[in-house]
């Protein structure tokens, strides 16, 4: 039977960021209005490198090609990091239906990102927070370069653990400041896959604790992106089968170009049987409208306690 999400899975979602058992997973939809988006940044380069397939509009494909046509992938990185964050102008962050403000206001203490932006640390720094950033080493295999991307959480970090007040975002796919560790071209995305099955250690213990434990929150993601379907298999797949809890995944109704036509309803349907069988419920909305509605029971929850 699908999880509808009414009413019921609205308390069971605030009841469990209020308890902190919950791990938001931000993606690009949470920062779409201020960055050039996936299928315009791929048809420039389609169009710049004679990008000869169909569907242009493939980031992951059309980054491929042209790291292949140029003989260089950090160069290809470099490149893209440099066009998306020039000139960049940042969420408002006082906007109450602002995706970022509003995950800074829950107070948690892991945030998990496949963006490489960094609005969600200008927006924990604007709350008042002294967040800390760390990058998933995916994209490198010398132990001692692995170490130090991974300090933070050891001894040499002072036993590091995330609270409300010195969160941590974790960026899985990379940060634009270390072009390397971006997961972008088809090879990345299954070179990264391969490293998180091979190397148990890559990502710290408090990182998978909170990916296997805790309810993941995602938001700005769509079933199309290649980083969604590998969030799923490469992370969701090693959950317990018994795991705590079930999930919530923010995404946007597919577009009827009729209003009459029956498509988007069998769509839906279609998307709601494929994630319950990942325990992933769907809240149909988009970013900001769910942000606006969670920021409404959130605040309705702190008045009443």
């Amino acid at each position: 039977m699908i999880r509808v999400f009414d009413d019921s899975a609205w308390q069971q979602t605030v009841d469990l960021i209020a308890y902190k058992e919950c791990t938001p997973f931000i993606g690009a939809g949470a920062s779409a209005e201020h960055l050039p988006v996936a299928a315009r940044l791929a048809a420039g380069l389609a169009a710049e490198y004679g990008f000869p397939f169909d569907n242009d509009r493939d980031l992951a494909r059309v980054t491929q090609f042209a790291a292949v046509r140029a003989g260089n992938r950090q160069y290809i990185k470099q490149r893209l990091a440099h066009r998306m964050f020039t000139n960049v102008s940042p969420p408002d962050y006082r906007e109450p239906d602002e995706p970022h403000a509003l995950l800074a206001d829950l107070r948690l203490p892991v945030y998990i990102t496949t963006n490489y932006d960094d609005f969600m640390f200008e927006a924990l720094e604007d709350r008042g927070r002294a967040p800390l950033r760390a990058i998933c080493p995916w994209y490198t295999t010398d132990r001692e370069e692995v170490k130090e991307a991974t300090k933070l959480f050891g001894e040499d970090g002072g036993g590091y653990k995330p609270d409300s007040n010195r969160p941590i975002i974790y960026h899985l796919h990379g940060h634009h400041g270390t072009p390397e560790s971006l997961v972008l071209t088809e090879d990345d995305y299954i070179e990264f896959l391969l490293r998180l099955s091979e190397d148990h250690e890559l990502l710290p213990p408090i990182i998978q604790r909170s990916l296997t434990t805790k309810m993941l929150l995602f938001v700005g993601y769509s079933l199309e992106d290649w980083t969604f379907r590998v969030i799923f298999r490469g992370l969701l797949s090693k959950r317990p089968t018994l795991a705590t809890h079930s999930h919530v995944s923010v995404q946007i109704p597919p577009p009827a170009e009729n209003p009459e036509d029956e498509r988007q309803i069998r769509v839906q349907e279609y998307l709601d049987r494929y994630l319950e069988r990942q325990n992933i419920s769907i809240c149909w909305e988009t970013a900001r409208a769910f942000s606006a509605e969670l920021r409404r029971r959130w605040e309705t929850r702190r008045r009443d306690e």
